[in-house]
């Protein structure tokens, strides 16, 4: 007998003085995608089962108090002038910072950032907040979290912030394509109306889009060799004519953010030599993964991969797998919370790369 799965539960927090934009944007967002069949399961909840009223003027009651609320995946943490008051309100912040423990994202909207800080779930992170509280934020995180300005949201993994009011629109459909698909997000974009900042444009790569595509695998180059302190890709190998060879020997993909390429990948079907004695056909592999440096912190690499297992899905794959240089623990480390799991090592003369692979399809934690 088939077993169905549990719908996600996206609990929407409300509070006294709320933005009303804060959570009926990301609130319209999950309600409609999963409308549209993607599993989503949106309630409100707040500290008790009055109503409360918004910035606006608008009284709504929620659906469930602290008391009574199911498990919830998703966490939606508004803003509003409330947020302020809130900071102070212990059993409120103990509630957000026990229901993170266990939910699968956290998303704050335009100052629900403050309530997140409060409840000390920010160490180390990069966060952003509404524009007119950037200092305020700054105030409250420790010294090795970054406050980021002037984006639209950013992706910590777990913890996904957005900037002020709308740009909850942006984060929550983000997290859509994240968690489901791209395909999922823009259909939920066009059954709002809404313009999303934050759409990406996946196609195969043309000779034309060799000089982009070059451009981001000799950044991506640099930043690892700066960051991690090792070489990885030797950019010098990026030449013009290895790029335009890569374009029409292999499904070489090209993404792109308001007509900008942000990321790029290549889909394979063989792979014997790094894998050896495990490789099967049974599988998609991915190779030169790389983000535009410009673009930290909007889970591009994530839908990426997303995108990869989808695509190896249509072709008929059950497993998407990887290698990765094994003395770059940072990403290591990201393919890990990925969902990816650790297969073996390839060796090589005076280097080794981790192999990885996911199951397709597979119900997995994502952050």
């Amino acid at each position: 007998m088939m077993t169905m799965k549990r719908a996600r539960n996206v609990g929407v927090l409300l509070y006294e003085k709320v933005d009303t934009l804060d959570f009926t944007g990301p609130h319209d967002v999950f309600g409609v995608a999963g409308y549209l069949g993607s599993g989503f399961q949106v309630f409100t909840v707040a500290e008790k089962e009055i109503p409360v009223t918004t910035v606006s003027g608008i009284t709504i009651t929620p659906r469930y108090s602290f008391d009574d609320c199911p498990t919830i995946d998703i966490l939606i943490v508004p803003g509003g002038f409330g947020a302020r008051t809130e900071i102070t309100n212990s059993r409120l912040i103990t509630w957000i910072r026990d229901v993170a423990s266990q939910a699968t994202i956290v998303l704050s909207v335009c100052t629900g950032a403050l309530l997140l800080a409060k409840a000390d779930l920010l160490k180390g992170l990069r966060v952003t907040t509404n524009r007119k509280a950037y200092d305020l934020l700054r105030g409250m995180v420790s010294p090795d979290t970054t406050v980021v300005e002037n984006v639209r949201y950013v992706d910590n993994g777990k913890i996904v912030m957005s900037g002020g009011v709308t740009t909850g629109f942006d984060a929550a459909l983000h997290v859509v394509a994240r968690m489901s698909s791209e395909e999922l997000a823009q259909e939920t974009a066009a059954m709002l109306e809404y313009i999303w900042h934050g759409k990406l444009d996946i196609r195969r790569a043309v000779i034309e889009d060799g000089e982009a595509v070059r451009g981001l695998l000799v950044n991506a180059a640099r930043w690892i060799e700066r960051t991690q302190g090792l070489v990885q890709w030797r950019e010098e190998r990026f030449t013009q004519d290895y790029v335009s060879g890569l374009i029409e020997q292999y499904e070489l993909f090209v993404a792109h953010m308001d007509d900008v390429p942000v990321g790029c990948l290549s889909v394979h079907w063989k792979d014997e030599e790094f894998w050896g004695e495990q490789f099967h056909e049974d599988a998609g592999y991915v190779h030169r993964l790389a983000v535009s440096r410009d673009y930290l912190g909007m889970g591009i690499g994530t839908r990426l991969l997303n995108w990869a297992e989808g695509y190896a899905r249509e072709h008929g794959k059950s497993w998407l797998r990887l290698d990765c240089m094994a003395g770059n623990a940072a990403l290591n480390r990201y393919y890990t919370r990925e969902g990816f799991t650790f297969c073996g090592r390839y060796e090589a003369q005076g280097w080794a790369a981790s192999l990885y692979e996911r199951r397709i399809g597979e119900n997995r934690t994502l952050g």
